[in-house]
């Protein structure tokens, strides 16, 4: 794994972000396994919501990095506690940063729709096509329904 240099002198807590205290991270670029499954590794301490409440993992999270934000999985990261977050490239380019810098990140726990559109629009296909799947069962239980109903009263 690549080494990374921390620089801990840089200012911690920024409250120019939405209101609320986003955390100044390094972007750090993640380990191979995690690729494209649309996670965000970050140390425990660091794992804090804009009110400072910790993060439980595998929370679904809108993380927002300076003016742009996307959904995704905030997970632990047990290989060093430096204040990093552990992106994939795609999420980068996404969020419009570089690897190495230091940026202002906040994260906000997601509700269902966030949930939702996190799994919808996925990058790993496994979370994407059950949520599909599963929209589609929703439709068609609720067709059925309708028509079930309607065949009743006629």
């Amino acid at each position: 794994m690549m080494k990374t240099s921390f620089n801990t002198s840089e200012k911690m807590f920024d409250r120019s972000n939405s209101g609320g205290c986003a955390m100044k991270l390094q972007v750090v670029g993640i380990h191979w396994s995690d690729v494209y499954k649309d996670i965000a590794r970050v140390p425990r301490e660091f794992r804090r919501d804009i009110s400072g409440a910790e993060i439980p993992e595998g929370t679904i999270c809108k993380v927002t990095l300076g003016h742009r934000a996307t959904y995704l999985s905030v997970r632990g990261q047990s290989e060093h506690g430096n204040p990093a977050i552990h992106l994939d490239e795609r999420t980068r380019k996404i969020l419009g940063v570089n690897e190495g810098e230091f940026v202002a990140v906040s994260f906000r726990p997601a509700w269902y729709l966030g949930q939702f559109m996190w799994a919808w629009s996925a990058a790993d296909p496994a979370y994407r096509i059950a949520t599909r799947l599963g929209v589609i069962s929703v439709l068609l239980g609720v067709i059925g329904f309708v028509l079930g109903v309607v065949s009743f009263f006629k």
